[in-house]
């Protein structure tokens, strides 16, 4: 089901987020609090994925949040699929390039 506009869909299968709808200051929130949840130990894997295929909008609030969350992971790698718009803003703002454990995979 597809979420309304201004609703964020968040499926989470260990360290592998997937986003559907819109990521804004109504949604960053739920966001942040499911980044939080993959990016723990316990999901076994080094790397956090974001699956943004179903994401229709990211504003600068959920831009924050995937920079918090590059920080908070240290050496292991927030990784980035399903290419969209956010993944053109996520280049477009140079975050590949300030930093680097931010990774875009088409």
């Amino acid at each position: 089901m597809k979420p309304r506009p201004g609703q964020l869909e968040v499926r989470r299968d260990g360290a592998v987020v997937t986003l559907v709808g819109e990521v804004d200051l109504n949604t960053t929130d739920l966001l942040r609090s499911e980044l939080a949840l993959a990016c723990a130990p316990a999901t076994g894997s080094a790397d956090v994925t974001i699956d943004f295929a179903g994401l229709t909008f990211i504003g600068s609030s959920g831009m924050r949040v995937l920079i918090e969350t590059a920080e908070s992971l240290g050496e292991r790698r927030l990784v980035l699929t399903g290419g969209g718009w956010a993944v053109y803003v996520v280049n477009l703002l140079g975050l590949t390039a300030r930093f680097p454990n931010i990774v875009v995979e088409q």
